[in-house]
């Protein structure tokens, strides 16, 4: 039955879904059941083929992270799933595409045009109904007039009152006439149902980019070479080649001696006495992107043609070998600076997420590495890079990092910063982690406040310390913050429909109030 209902019903069911799951709902368990009945639809359907690597990669990629959704309740894992199911949608629609950029710009292209393909879906084709279709666009010539006549006497009326005397009969019968109808409709709902149309539209309307389907059949992982003729052609890649050469000479040469001094000081000799560290690692990571992307740019500008296939260029190879080498050292000292920071100043998301960084970081080099040594092309790197991003937002999104973070920094506080500020502010379900006594938080405190201050124990004067207490919240702020928090988080959690339920914080409910209830 489902398989011969038109696109356009199709829609409007799953429109109507979309509505029961999420109207006056929170983001939950609602979110892993209409994706899994989306996808087994398509199952069904078959418009899902589980017979390329891909598919299967986007395939679990959806549920998986759905189930993520569940099990953290976390702006990373929705955002994620988000991502994941928009460009499974443009893999079923261009299966035969291998790159993911290509596949997410056929979504993209897919998402607008279905947009205007659901109200033909609608359209009448046979003569009577062209007759209908003629009355309509006639009658619509009359309504569309009348309604801005009618906008344009309420607000004449509401600026002059003897003017508005005159349409008094008429002002108060449109204003009837949208108080019953609201009365009974609810534009919040059609609000939910109009997004459901909008998704269901991209879902079952999908549309083939023909652009993106012949960019990458042309495409290849391999480089081929492009036989020059004459000496001039031969002279200039000669020329090049010397370029080439004497750039990674010297680009070696400054990155051996940066290296050398981050291993000196950086690995072996660093020592800390209360200072910050976020610029240390700020610029460093800084500096590695800024890195990264000269040394991708360089070699995909040197080794995008034939200087690959020349003949004598096994010590510009050895040259470029070194210098991705040399930028995986940075990489590994970008990695020291960050674990220095998390030993001090414990976690947070950013150096979290830099760590990850550093991972695709490293990837990517390996790519530009491959690329030389087995002669591929910037497509098999932008595809490659593309992949281990999707794997990596993906494995990232499958911890429930607030959690995380609040117990780790509390339970390093003897040698780690608290930042109470940034702890108040996670998420609901890292609650349970932050119930401590004042008494304990103030004892904290106090230790902290000397040993992480900028100007040194010694020195904490009157004056350094309404400094730190205007920059970090006080323990008395801190503890009632988050008992404030937690009585609402008890409210909401008791209210909250089975459809937007999630483990993250039924976990921490359960943590929070069930075993004092017992008791």
């Amino acid at each position: 039955m489902l398989k011969t209902m038109s696109k356009g019903w199709l829609i409007l069911l799953s429109s109507l879904l979309f509505t029961f799951l999420f109207y006056r709902q929170t983001l939950g368990l609602n979110v892993l059941i209409y994706e899994l009945l989306i996808v087994g639809y398509l199952l069904y359907d078959r418009s899902i083929s589980l017979k390329h690597l891909l598919q299967k990669f986007g395939f679990f990629a959806v549920i998986l992270s759905a189930m993520f959704t569940v099990m953290h309740h976390s702006t990373l894992s929705f955002v994620v799933n988000f991502l994941f199911f928009f460009v499974f949608i443009g893999l079923i629609t261009v299966p035969e595409v291998r790159s993911l950029p290509l596949i997410a710009y056929n979504s993209f292209s897919s998402f607008i045009i279905s947009q205007g393909l659901f109200r033909k879906e609608f359209s009448p084709t046979s003569d009577e109904s062209k007759r209908k279709r003629f009355l309509i666009k006639r009658f619509r010539i009359f309504v569309i007039p009348l309604a801005i006549i009618l906008t344009f006497i309420l607000i004449y009326s509401a600026s002059n009152p003897k003017f508005g005397a005159f349409f008094e009969w008429i002002n108060t019968q449109i204003v009837l006439f949208f108080t019953t109808i609201f009365n009974y409709i609810e534009l919040n709902a059609l609000i939910v149902l109009a997004f459901g149309i909008v998704i269901g539209s991209f879902i079952f309307i999908r549309r083939k980019n023909k652009w993106a389907i012949e960019t990458d059949a042309r495409s290849s992982d391999q480089l081929t070479r492009i036989k020059s003729k004459g000496t001039f052609r031969i002279m200039a890649l000669y020329n090049e080649y010397r370029a080439a050469v004497f750039l990674f000479i010297a680009l070696n040469a400054l990155l051996l001696f940066l290296n050398g001094m981050d291993i000196y000081y950086v690995w072996f000799n660093f020592t800390w006495s209360g200072q910050y560290l976020k610029d240390f690692v700020h610029q460093g990571t800084y500096l590695l992107l800024v890195s990264i992307v000269i040394s991708i740019v360089l070699v995909l500008f040197f080794f995008r043609k034939n200087l690959n296939f020349f003949s004598k260029n096994s010590f510009l190879k050895k040259l470029t070998y070194f210098w991705i080498l040399q930028n995986a050292i940075l990489v590994v000292s970008v990695g020291i600076r960050n674990w220095y920071y998390i030993q001090y100043y414990a976690l947070a998301y950013k150096r979290i997420a830099i760590i990850f960084f550093l991972i695709l970081t490293l990837f990517a080099l390996f790519t530009v590495f491959l690329k030389i040594s087995k002669v591929r092309s910037s497509y098999f790197m932008v595809r490659l890079n593309s992949l281990s991003l999707m794997f990596i937002l993906l494995l990232s999104s499958g911890f429930n990092w607030d959690r995380i973070i609040a117990n780790y920094n509390f339970s390093k506080a003897d040698r780690s910063f608290v930042h109470l500020n940034y702890l108040s502010g996670l998420s609901d379900s890292a609650l349970p982690f932050l119930q401590h006594p004042l008494e304990k938080i103030k004892d904290m405190d106090t230790k902290q406040m000397h040993k992480f201050s900028p100007f040194g124990a010694d020195s904490f004067d009157s004056g350094s310390f309404s400094t730190y207490r205007r920059t970090y919240l006080a323990p008395e702020d801190f503890v009632f913050t988050i008992k404030r928090r937690t009585a609402l988080f008890k409210n909401k959690w008791e209210q909250k429909s089975w459809l937007s339920w999630n483990l993250a914080e039924s976990r921490a409910y359960e943590e929070l109030f069930e075993g004092k209830e017992e008791e």
